[in-house]
């Protein structure tokens, strides 16, 4: 009794350690080995330009989870990649906002977009197939996700598919304004997440 008792147990613990490893790997060659999305360490992980910072609280508005959150004016951007092969397929779905002290006017609009990249010996991270991207502001745009001030709201991407060539993808947080009289305020970001489906 004792004897098959230690074969069952010794049959349930090498499935299970099999399993592990299973899930191991399919989460290894998953392709999303991003960091960071949720902004709780810094800068860690991102490539910046422009002005953008992180912030605990901006005109009242707390993050959406954590401790804080990219808020970025003017023409700015944050973006981090991350390796895929091609046929992937991923979903993409963002916390965005905006202050009503220091709404999107204007032209300025946020954007959450993916890019898809090739790197070859002959050229520099190129970018192959097309992007994939929600804007958002506070005006009824064509084209555009309307937001309310003061609050955040959960964005969606359709489905992004790494296309033929694709070595890595790179997501974006952006603000795009010609600045001056044409528009300004701040557009916020939290809770990136990039999810792939199999």
């Amino acid at each position: 009794m004792k004897r098959r008792r230690f074969g069952l147990m010794f049959w349930c613990a090498l499935l299970f350690g099999g399993w592990l490893i299973g899930v191991s790997a399919l989460g290894a060659s998953s392709g999303v080995e991003l960091q960071n999305l949720d902004f709780e360490e810094g800068e860690n992980g991102w490539v910046s330009w422009g002005e953008g910072d992180l912030r605990p609280e901006y005109y009242g508005l707390l993050p959406s989870s954590g401790e804080q959150f990219l808020r970025l004016w003017n023409r700015s951007g944050w973006y981090q990649d991350f390796p895929t092969v091609p046929g992937r397929k991923y979903h993409v779905t963002a916390r965005v906002g905006t202050a009503g002290s220091d709404a999107l006017w204007g032209d300025a609009f946020g954007e959450v977009k993916v890019e898809w990249r090739k790197v070859s010996r002959d050229e520099d991270d190129g970018m192959v197939g097309l992007p994939v991207s929600v804007k958002f502001s506070c005006d009824q745009v064509l084209g555009r996700h309307s937001i309310r001030t003061d609050e955040w709201e959960w964005i969606v991407l359709p489905v992004v598919e790494a296309p033929e060539q694709a070595t890595h993808g790179r997501i974006f947080c952006t603000i795009y304004t010609l600045g001056g009289k044409q528009g300004g305020g701040c557009a916020l970001f939290d809770e990136i997440t990039v999810e792939p489906i199999f």
